[in-house]
């Protein structure tokens, strides 16, 4: 992957949430397409927030003091071991992050939108993901995917009472 150029949040006509990104590749045969996506509440200001996290071969392998080619050789091979391997070294990897996309919570009707992200999530159990590819001399390609959310329905019912508690003087002396 070279970048993830865009990234937009919003909701289908089903109102279920859906993350589009789009990602420039290096070239033809360039394997490294994941990317993470992380949504949290930053501040200062006060936000609900989307981070992302691309080039996951080069972060890898700087996390794991290996080459990139290296990174890109387990995941022909071993694709599953390069898995476990981000799902390890997630929060390494997500340091570098980019915000992607951000309500900030200074107001009722932003907070209300950042809640809905969040109820929409956690009734349906997942998110959209939709990614297009674009490759320098080739046809873009578009992939589609239910991402689950399941393991992080504790952590997103806390958010949602932060969007709800947005005004509250004490909460924000509470966070860190």
């Amino acid at each position: 992957m070279k970048e993830i150029t865009s990234v937009k949040l919003g909701f289908n006509k089903k109102a279920e949430v859906v993350v589009i990104t789009d990602v420039d590749m290096k070239d033809e045969d360039d394997i490294d397409s994941l990317f993470l996506c992380f949504f949290t509440i930053l501040h200062p200001p006060l936000r609900f927030s989307l981070l992302t996290s691309g080039c996951l071969s080069a972060k890898l392998a700087e996390v794991l003091n290996q080459e990139e080619e290296t990174m890109n050789g387990l995941l022909r091979q071993n694709p599953e071991l390069y898995a476990a391997l981000i799902q390890q070294h997630t929060e390494a990897l997500l340091a570098s992050g980019v915000e992607r996309s951000k309500i900030v919570l200074e107001n009722e009707k932003n907070a209300q939108e950042a809640s809905g992200i969040l109820a929409s999530m956690l009734k349906n159990g997942y998110y959209i993901q939709k990614t297009r590819y674009h490759f320098p001399a080739s046809e873009t390609q578009k992939q589609e995917q239910q991402v689950d959310i399941a393991s992080l329905s504790t952590a997103f019912k806390a958010m949602s009472e932060i969007c709800k508690r947005w005004d509250d003087t004490k909460l924000r002396e509470e966070l860190p």
